[in-house]
């Protein structure tokens, strides 16, 4: 029997993911796929940023606008950057996935 994820489990997962695909392309040196990694990170950042901009969205003001500032972070650094970054914003980006997911999974397990 397979047990269903909650949504705050697959949304650290997606956030798991998206830092791995990031890791993994930088350790094989493969600029196509760290680009399209990076690709899928800004797109899940911007369904992130576009969630919580909803006025009924649950969470509260503080989280919201902590994500948001987040997202803002990411768009401009990929954009700006993009596979070319500098591996500090790329170690960035990985660890803001994995403390977000982090948190997610601590938050569901209280």
């Amino acid at each position: 029997m397979t047990e269903e994820l909650t949504l705050p489990q697959e949304d650290a997962l997606a956030l798991l993911r998206s830092a791995t695909n990031i890791s993994l392309a930088r350790e094989s040196h493969d600029k196509a796929g760290l680009t399209l990694a990076l690709d899928e990170n800004l797109q899940l950042w911007t369904a992130i940023q576009t969630l919580v901009s909803r006025k009924d969205h649950p969470l509260n003001t503080e989280a919201k606008t902590n994500l948001i500032k987040l997202a803002n972070f990411v768009v401009a650094k990929t954009l700006k950057d993009g596979c070319d970054a500098a591996d500090e914003t790329l170690d960035t980006l990985e660890n803001m996935n994995l403390q977000i997911a982090e948190g997610l999974l601590e938050h569901q397990a209280a």
